[in-house]
């Protein structure tokens, strides 16, 4: 948990599904992991490059999310092509974190899901933020399958410095149960075909 819970209470929050994804940056119309010294070449951004890359045009948008096309730990249900991404956090020109309602609105400007949202509102004290998330984690994925874990961060903007006050990740238990990397023998989630 976070060294100062009271951050998270009083003030404005967002709790989302924390997805079992590749975290996966979108820049200048390129699929970037992480970072933006190199775009990714990964099989695995094959969707998103698809459906998602291409319309994250503007220099200083900087739009990561969590890609579910290859499969890591948790196999969830099917889901269509152009649901294999799902935006959470972006960042500005200038590296800040913008305020969530601004993710939530250029996402669904430019049609990109973003994580499952839990929780947007105000907790009380501590004993209701640990009491949320302890329920969140017994509850299985909005995606189908077991859910990985949960995110709580404020719903305000803030400096990249500010970053790791303002956001909490907590996973299940034991989440990683394998000594081989997911890229070894990747494989892609499953795919909801479509018929007409």
């Amino acid at each position: 948990m976070h060294s100062d819970p009271g951050r998270f209470v009083d003030v404005p929050v967002v709790v989302s599904e924390k997805l079992d994804g590749s975290n996966i940056l979108l820049h200048n119309r390129k699929t970037y992991g992480r970072s933006v010294s190199k775009p990714s070449e990964g099989k695995w951004t094959a969707m998103v490059k698809k459906h998602h890359a291409w319309k994250v045009t503007e220099p200083g948008v900087f739009l990561y999310g969590e890609d579910i096309y290859g499969i890591h730990s948790i196999e969830y249900e099917a889901v269509r092509e152009d649901q294999t991404f799902y935006a959470f956090s972006r960042r500005d020109a200038t590296g800040a974190f913008t305020p969530f309602s601004k993710v939530k609105a250029y996402a669904e400007q430019k049609s990109i899901p973003i994580v499952p949202i839990l929780f947007h509102g105000i907790f009380g004290s501590v004993a209701e933020v640990r009491e949320f998330l302890l329920h969140a984690h017994a509850e299985a994925s909005i995606l189908g399958g077991e859910r990985e874990g949960v995110v709580l961060r404020l719903a305000c903007g803030f400096p990249e410095s500010e970053f790791r006050f303002n956001v909490c990740k907590s996973v299940r238990i034991d989440h990683v149960q394998s000594t081989t990397h997911w890229t070894t023998h990747w494989r892609p989630c499953k795919i909801v075909q479509d018929h007409d």
